[in-house]
């Protein structure tokens, strides 16, 4: 079972409820093999550039400065696996640090064997998304009763 961080975008009056629901994303808790192997370039893909510059520069004083001091190519190489690995480690916690930054909202951690059980259970755990069809009004002497404070389907509050 893998453990996905849910984050749902910032609220849009201009987009429907379930265009806004359309744009959750799920991020998968766990090593990223992708940002592993191809780590500036994956840092581009997912838009993180002060991340893609800090890799750069690191990068950069890694490669010049060991040719400098003499360094061997396979000590260069093993550094940038390092960085690889950091990335891989780290790399959905950089991503979703960017998207709360941004104003998206952490809705919480699913757990599930893939990803389309993960949104299974996230949205039926979602309150059902109100009908388009418009309210009927009701006369004053059938207005229908709210109770504050209850939860469930239980009609009052005292009631057990």
């Amino acid at each position: 079972m893998a453990f996905y961080t849910v984050l749902t975008p910032p609220h849009d009056p201009l987009v429907s409820p379930a265009d806004q629901q359309g744009r959750t994303m799920f991020l998968k808790d766990g090593f990223v093999l992708w940002a592993f192997i191809f780590t500036g370039l994956w840092l581009l893909s997912k838009r993180l550039w002060l991340a893609f510059a800090i890799f750069l520069a690191i990068w950069a004083a890694i490669g010049f400065g060991g040719r400098a001091i003499g360094i061997n190519p396979l000590g260069l190489l093993l550094a940038q696996a390092l960085i690889g690995l950091f990335l891989g480690l780290e790399g959905h916690a950089l991503l979703e640090g960017k998207l709360l930054r941004k104003g998206w909202t952490l809705a919480g951690v699913v757990e599930g064997r893939d990803i389309d059980t993960v949104e299974r259970r996230f949205f039926e755990s979602l309150p059902a998304m109100p009908d388009a069809t418009p309210m009927r009004a009701y006369p004053p002497s059938l207005t229908p009763q709210t109770t504050q404070g209850v939860l469930g389907l239980f009609p009052d509050a005292t009631a057990r």
